[in-house]
């Protein structure tokens, strides 16, 4: 688990996601400035409240509890949930997925198990269950608890994608 965290402390950041409308108005914080990129700092191996954002000689504290989000260079983009970081799945304002990397032993098996959450527009993060979605779209979506029942019998299909509609299914449900 140690080498997977160092590792992950490595990847390089391009920019921050202030909140959830930047981040699906696509709007980043923090990036390259007059060809000069920032360097961000999130202290994943000793957890702090805050990252550290460097650029031309100044340095910011950022309270984690007042970003959203970061995109690193692969593009992949993750929401910072406590001293947590979890990659966001899909842009969609009224369903974000996202997963999270399950710590494992080498003896365990495979060493890439996910743990996967949603969160509805309210904001607060969830474990994806369908119970959990049934709960959180119930006065939104009328129908939905029975859509659920009919369409997804186990909670790992709540991730079924719809490559016709090229999105998740229960993205699909949910228009």
């Amino acid at each position: 688990m140690c080498i997977s965290t160092a590792l992950s402390a490595q990847k390089k950041i391009t920019g921050i996601y202030r909140t959830m409308n930047d981040y699906l108005n696509k709007q980043l914080s923090y990036t390259a400035d007059n060809g000069q990129a920032s360097k961000i700092k999130l202290y994943t191996l000793a957890p702090k409240s805050y990252v550290t954002v460097s650029a031309a000689g100044s340095t910011t504290h950022i309270y984690k509890k007042d970003i959203f989000a970061y995109q690193l260079t692969s593009g992949e983009i993750y929401r910072i949930e406590g001293n947590h970081s979890y990659q966001i799945l899909n842009n969609n304002p009224k369903l974000l997925l996202y997963k999270r990397k399950k710590p494992t032993s080498p003896k365990e098996g495979p060493a890439d198990q996910f743990k996967y959450y949603f969160s509805a527009p309210n904001g607060a993060m969830q474990a994806l269950t369908t119970w959990n979605i049934k709960q959180a779209f119930a006065n939104t979506h009328a129908s939905l608890p029975d859509q659920v029942d009919a369409l997804f019998k186990r909670d790992a299909e709540l991730l079924h994608y719809d490559s016709f509609h090229r999105m998740y299914k229960l993205e699909w449900l949910l228009q």
